[in-house]
């Protein structure tokens, strides 16, 4: 080959398709999807074949991996476009299999997941001399007027299929929409029929527009606030989600001397930072400016609200919370903006406002923040040493985090235990996953897709007993053990649904349920023996009622690991 010459890669206008089911399956592959997470129904088999042609001739397809339930083959796609920051793909059957994804429809939603949900549609043929055509009596009562209404308040976009022609532009458009922000979940319907029609010409794919940037003006006014404030603080949520504005972020911290509160869905900030703060309840009292980053819920209004006098400044891709009717927190300034973008503008900003009395100020500031959050920090020790049974969960999760690889990823779904998480489990950037939405059972799913997305690392899922079971373990474990992405769960069993029992002594503390104890609703007893479902499905169980059992047992759970073998560790906590 001479300099001269090229090497030309196979495009679209070089590939033939033997029907649209077959354009699909190369369409999926060509914007990126490493894996199709799959719950087969009686509409899925020309997605089937196709999957089938294309690993027996060679040709470019998603890895399918079999789900034996839609809520699992939904949330491993979260946890693994968190990972690989790719598109997602999920086949679920029908009507019946899109109510079966329940709750991750909200996780999917509220995570700004870029995930196209495929789901059959009864056939509407009945002609026999039609390739797809009805031909079994459930094709009937599984048709509904309107299939894609479970969908349309979670999802970005919803779409039928109507020709096998048209369905390359619309795949193409689904994960255009998927990957704008602010990202989120769409739904294509595909009927038989349609799939096992002539594709059309390979339709290209579609630009995805260009993260959004700051107003200057208004970034501009941003710095001039931040740079003249008294006590700022920053509360931040997501920002983790992209190493660069994780990054920055910190700089901008460290410029102002300003604490930061991280909820924590994301690793926005190292945990064992002197400026992390964690919840940092008081400074946000004292705080004459909040700078809001990639933040659902700033605060709870009942609990706190700043003062008349505090300023408010917002940058999000999504400032609206649009999706949220009753989103209402008082922003003086908000700024639609990537934060990957938006933040090293602003320091720059910041930088230009940094003259000799503001720069004196802000490193004066440093040092007295920075003791206070020593301060913080120190307690969150003290819980974790402390023998006392209210903060056991502090304890187990201090040891775990001991003996947690660097590399391991954490996804975590621990409820009423998410304090103490955040408090004692120290992640880097990209290795603490937040599966929290206003559903519950998407954690066990998440580590699955968490591990195909980086089979390099050991993925541990931290629930509590309720979201556990939420999480259709049984379902989880066998598709983990299917698809060799084996990972751990650390289950805090406190025997209840503790976020539903809590409600009821607050607002009846002098009621009956109080007095009495009487939780029936929420007390899960007698409980599964979870060592023992975790060895009816193939893995390995321990059980962990003291803090100094943490370590070897997961010790010998990684062990499990090596060997394809999820594990579950059972964390008896005071009930």
């Amino acid at each position: 080959m001479t300099t001269s010459e090229t090497v030309r890669t196979a495009g679209p206008e070089d590939v033939g398709f033997a029907d649209a089911a077959a354009e699909l399956v190369w369409t999926l592959a060509d914007e990126g999807v490493t894996h199709i997470f799959f719950n087969p129904g009686t509409d899925t088999a020309p997605v089937q074949e196709a999957l089938a042609r294309a690993r027996s001739e060679g040709t470019p397809h998603p890895r399918s991996v079999l789900c034996i339930h839609e809520q699992v083959a939904l949330s491993a796609a979260i946890g693994h476009a968190f990972l690989s920051r790719e598109p997602q793909a999920v086949m679920v059957h029908v009507d019946a299999g899109t109510l079966n994804l329940g709750g991750s429809l909200h996780q999917a939603q509220r995570n700004r997941s870029p995930v196209v949900v495929f789901a059959g549609r009864t056939p509407y043929s009945i002609a026999a001399d039609v390739p797809g055509h009805r031909d079994t009596p459930i094709h009937w009562p599984q048709e509904q007027p309107d299939q894609a209404a479970a969908m349309r308040a979670y999802g970005k976009w919803t779409m039928e299929v109507p020709r096998g022609r048209e369905l390359g532009a619309l795949v193409r458009r689904a994960y255009q929409v998927v990957q704008t922000d602010p990202k989120g979940p769409a739904y294509v319907m595909l009927p038989r029929e349609t799939l096992m029609e002539a594709g059309g010409a390979p339709a290209r794919r579609l630009v995805t527009p260009r993260p959004s940037a700051p107003d200057p003006g208004g970034l501009a006014e941003a710095a001039r606030i931040l740079a003249d404030a008294e006590r700022p603080v920053i509360l931040t949520s997501r920002t983790g989600q992209d190493l660069g504005a994780a990054q920055a972020l910190v700089r901008v911290a460290e410029l102002l001397g300003c604490p930061v509160v991280d909820q924590r869905d994301r690793v926005s900030i190292p945990p064992r930072h002197p400026l992390c703060a964690g919840d940092g309840a008081e400074l946000l009292r004292e705080a004459d400016v909040i700078l809001l980053l990639d933040v659902e819920v700033p605060w709870i209004p009942a609990v706190f609200t700043p003062g008349p006098a505090t300023r408010v400044i917002q940058i999000d891709a999504d400032c609206l919370k649009a999706s949220m009717p009753s989103w209402a927190y008082p922003v003086d300034l908000a700024l639609t903006a990537d934060t990957a973008i938006a933040l090293p503008l602003l320091e720059e900003e910041l930088l230009g406002l940094a003259d000799e009395a503001r720069g004196a100020r802000w490193r004066e500031r440093r040092p007295e923040v920075e003791r206070r959050v020593a301060t913080i920090q120190a307690r969150w020790e003290e819980l974790a040493a402390s023998g006392e049974a209210a903060t056991r969960a502090d304890a187990m999760l201090a040891a775990l985090s001991r003996a947690l690889p660097d590399e391991a990823v954490v996804v975590e779904e621990a409820v009423t235990n998410r304090g103490a998480v955040l408090r004692q489990v120290v992640r880097g950037h990209d290795r603490f996953l937040a599966a929290g939405a206003p559903a519950l059972g998407a954690a066990l799913g998440g580590a699955l897709g968490a591990r195909l997305a980086r089979p390099e690392a050991p993925v541990v899922a931290v629930v509590g007993d309720g979201a556990f079971n939420f999480g259709v373990p049984t379902a989880a474990l066998f598709s983990a053990h299917r698809a060799g992405a084996p990972f751990v769960a650390v289950i805090l069993d406190n025997g209840a649904y503790r976020a539903s029992q809590y409600p009821v002594a607050r607002l009846y503390p002098e009621g009956v349920a109080a007095s009495h104890r009487d939780y029936p609703e929420t007390e899960l007893s007698p409980a599964p023996d979870y060592v023992l479902l975790a060895r009816a499905c193939g893995g390995h169980g321990e059980l962990v009622a003291r803090p100094e059992e943490m370590g070897p047992a997961f010790e010998r759970c990684l062990d499990q690991l090596t060997q394809g073998r999820c594990s579950v560790i059972d964390v008896k906590l005071p009930a």
